[in-house]
């Protein structure tokens, strides 16, 4: 293998680790997307709860099942991003 030949494996290499940390940073960033809406969602879900006390109501009479389903999709999507993350650079290998 020649120099030049040497050179360009060498570029092509840190062009795909360069991408690889780049595919990574975007999935952290939906990941962290992801965890914000489950917390959103947890207190929206709070603030339901104690409004229905608060109305003299069972915490039951909240009508919170909707937002348990989103933090369900939520946590769905952030085991897909992080089973994503984990396979960026294995396909090269």
């Amino acid at each position: 293998m020649g120099f030049m030949d040497k050179v360009k494996d060498s570029v092509k290499s840190a062009d795909e680790k360069l991408g690889n940390a780049i595919d990574k940073e975007k999935l952290d960033s939906e990941i962290r997307k992801q965890e914000k809406a489950i917390e959103d969602f947890t207190k929206e879900i709070g603030q339901k709860v104690l409004t229905a006390l608060r109305d003299g109501k069972d915490a039951a009479e909240a009508n919170v099942a909707e937002l348990y389903d989103k933090i369900k999709e939520c946590e769905a999507k952030i085991a897909d991003l992080k089973a994503q993350k984990e396979n960026i650079g294995k396909k090269e290998e």
